[in-house]
């Protein structure tokens, strides 16, 4: 956690006194993210306290920052006429975001607080999925008509820009507001103010459409190094924007949902609401997977008894191929997740990453098997017993290898998130193939 330099005791002793003014001076020249922090940590009746004597301004961020229940419980409890004052200068992608979070009800009390035209908009956003563009988007940009001139677009351009999400990028609108164009800032104010948009436009927009997933939007943002990007509908009415600020939360969401798949959970983690049973119910079917995995990898064992009896030293490598199999297989899937996810991978490209893993995986097989077959030979003095194990570890390394690029492909081309199959899918499939490998080559080379 961010180290909050605000002393919260001695706010807690400032506010049971009611030392307003010496509690103001305290937080003054605060970052908004300590003062958040610090909300959070005060009973409901101090946090109204110590928020009404945080500046205006100040304190727009300070919501911003502020969990959806603390939100709600401030917003409800101050002066209604001060809390309008609030929910009209924030953003209204901001905005559409808290009033996601809340049941019907509490939605309903806030929006009955926001002027009518805001309210519209702001349903207007809630309608499209918080997952995608539409969902992701502010309706608080600047669009002209293509037969404004210059001059005139400048003129405009300095009264709306206080509420603008981003003023960087100016959008081009027919009589139907269709997207045709976009001016950068520099080209507006370097255009002859006679000049109408529709002659120095850029007519090549990239722009997304309101359905489109927001991992593709963080992507395509990536891509062109743009700070946002216009979304429209089915018609090219041009509907908002995503800024590349909004896209870096969403690529913080999506790496922590990847990392939590690849560790066997697709729970979205939050340590202050997901109980014990909660977090244990989501991820019982990945461990249940490696439950039946592993009593499959004890039959493989079963079968080969009679091998371990007649080299007994056998067993005692079984946990170093097992790790070093699901250690490669699992690096070379998260490689592939990851390319997947920032779109560097493709399924086109399937036969060239497999080739390239498995040459990586014959090289880490042939030193790692070499290493134990010369480790197992002078510990044990059997011959037989390094060449088995050599033979099994080079093997099982170049399949895991293989194995750890190809499942999340198909996992992927499936329609499943490839995430999923790195973690419990690999290991498992790896253990129960890397046993088998293992003593297939020790009992074939002890007949022969």
């Amino acid at each position: 956690m961010r180290q909050v330099t605000i002393d919260i005791k001695k706010v807690k002793e400032l506010i049971s006194k009611k030392a307003l003014k010496s509690l103001r001076t305290i937080i003054q020249d605060q970052h908004p993210v300590d003062l958040a922090e610090v909300l959070e940590e005060l009973s409901h009746h101090e946090s109204i306290e110590l928020f009404k004597v945080i500046d205006f301004n100040v304190a727009l961020d300070v919501l911003a920052e502020l969990g959806s229940e603390k939100r709600f419980f401030i917003l409800t409890n101050i002066n209604p006429r001060y809390t309008t004052q609030l929910l009209n200068e924030m953003s209204a992608d901001d905005l559409a975001d808290f009033l996601g979070e809340l049941p019907e009800e509490k939605k309903n009390i806030i929006l009955s607080l926001l002027e009518t035209r805001e309210q519209s908009d702001i349903r207007g956003l809630l309608s499209y999925d918080e997952n995608t563009a539409g969902g992701l988007m502010t309706t608080e940009y600047i669009a002209f008509s293509v037969d404004l001139k210059s001059q005139e677009a400048l003129n405009r351009l300095s009264e709306l820009a206080p509420d603008a999400e981003t003023v960087y990028y100016v959008y081009a609108v027919d009589s139907m507001h269709r997207l045709v164009g976009v001016v950068s800032l520099r080209d507006l104010i370097l255009a002859p103010a006679q000049t109408p948009i529709r002659e120095f436009m850029s007519t090549d927009v990239k722009k997304v459409k309101a359905s489109m997933d927001q991992e593709d939007v963080a992507k395509l943002i990536k891509k062109y190094g743009f700070l946002a990007l216009p979304v429209v509908d089915d018609n090219d009415v041009l509907l908002g924007i995503v800024t590349v600020d909004d896209v870096m939360e969403v690529v913080e969401e999506e790496t922590t949902e990847d990392m939590l798949k690849l560790a066997g959970s697709d729970e979205k983690l939050d340590t202050r609401k997901s109980s014990p049973w909660m977090r244990a119910k989501r991820r019982l079917p990945w461990i249940m997977v490696a439950v039946m995995g592993e009593i499959i990898s004890g039959s493989v064992i079963n079968n080969f008894s009679y091998t371990i009896k007649a080299l007994v030293a056998l067993s005692f490598f079984i946990p170093v191929l097992m790790d070093m199999g699901g250690n490669v297989g699992t690096q070379s899937a998260a490689i592939v997740v990851r390319g997947l996810a920032t779109g560097e991978i493709n399924p086109a490209s399937l036969g060239k990453n497999i080739l390239r893993e498995s040459v990586v995986g014959i090289i880490l097989g042939a030193i790692n098997g070499t290493l134990i077959a010369l480790i197992a030979y002078i510990w044990q003095g059997e011959i037989v017993l390094g060449f088995a194990v050599g033979i099994a570890m080079a093997l099982n390394l170049t399949l895991a290898a293989i194995l750890g690029t190809l499942m999340p492909f198909l996992w992927y081309r499936m329609g499943h998130d490839p995430a999923v199959a790195a973690g419990p899918f690999v290991t498992t499939a790896l253990d129960i193939v890397g046993l088998f490998i293992y003593f297939s080559a020790a009992a074939w080379i002890l007949k022969a």
